[in-house]
């Protein structure tokens, strides 16, 4: 969720049928039925399932947006995972309406400015957000682990390779300096940008005993 004045946007919208989502956006003030645009880095159930066409929807009243190649999926031209034969769709579905986004193409919404920049990796049109050049959102493509930044979890990625060539590119394509705080979407946040990029070429090494994402995380699907 990032609020500028008078305008909210949301980055991703959670699980399918979550009450949690809105229970968590009152304690901060915040009702579902203001948020008019969400972000979508990419189409699985914990970031899309909010807006998901066959359940509830978190935000009403929202317009969503998602990556042009991300697209694919709901359309089914590309499977989430192949597994042998067998190729999974996305169980994700959308209202009619919504927006696609190209790479480095800008939004402004109000007077909040999103950038959207194509890291495919961990889906092939996954989206990471750099809003108003200070707030690096970025969705599946990097975990931190105490503090510092690796490659998304391989077992969850369509090409970790790709992931980690992405997260260079990135590193080059956006301002760097002007960064104040990169944002993950399952390991919390951190104001050292330099320590979010320090492992972009390695797979965090989650079986090893003490593993531990941020103690700002909300939460680890990894911990016992």
């Amino acid at each position: 969720m990032y609020k500028k004045e008078n305008n909210i946007i949301a980055i991703d919208s959670g699980y399918k049928n979550s009450n949690k989502i809105i229970a968590e956006l009152r304690k901060i003030g915040i009702n579902e039925n203001d948020i008019l645009d969400v972000f979508i880095t990419h189409l699985d159930l914990d970031h899309a399932g909010g807006m998901d066409s066959k359940c509830k929807i978190v935000f009403p009243n929202a317009k969503t947006h998602i990556g042009k190649i991300e697209e694919k999926y709901l359309k089914n031209k590309l499977n989430r995972k192949q597994i042998g034969f067998i190729g999974l769709k996305t169980p994700i579905s959308l209202l009619d309406g919504y927006n696609t986004l190209e790479d480095m193409e800008i939004k402004n919404i109000g007077n909040i400015k999103i950038q959207a920049f194509l890291i495919p990796g961990h889906t092939l049109g996954h989206l990471c957000y750099f809003i108003d050049d200070k707030f690096l959102f970025t969705g599946d493509s990097i975990i931190l682990v105490k503090g510092e930044g690796y490659s998304f979890y391989n077992q969850w990625n369509v090409d970790s390779i790709m992931n980690m060539r992405s997260l260079e590119k990135l590193k080059n394509l956006i301002d760097f300096n002007n960064i104040e705080k990169v944002i993950t979407s399952h390991s919390g946040f951190t104001n050292d940008k330099f320590s979010a990029f320090s492992h972009i070429n390695e797979l965090p090494k989650w079986r090893e005993k003490g593993f531990k994402v941020n103690d700002n995380a909300p939460y680890n699907p990894y911990s016992n």
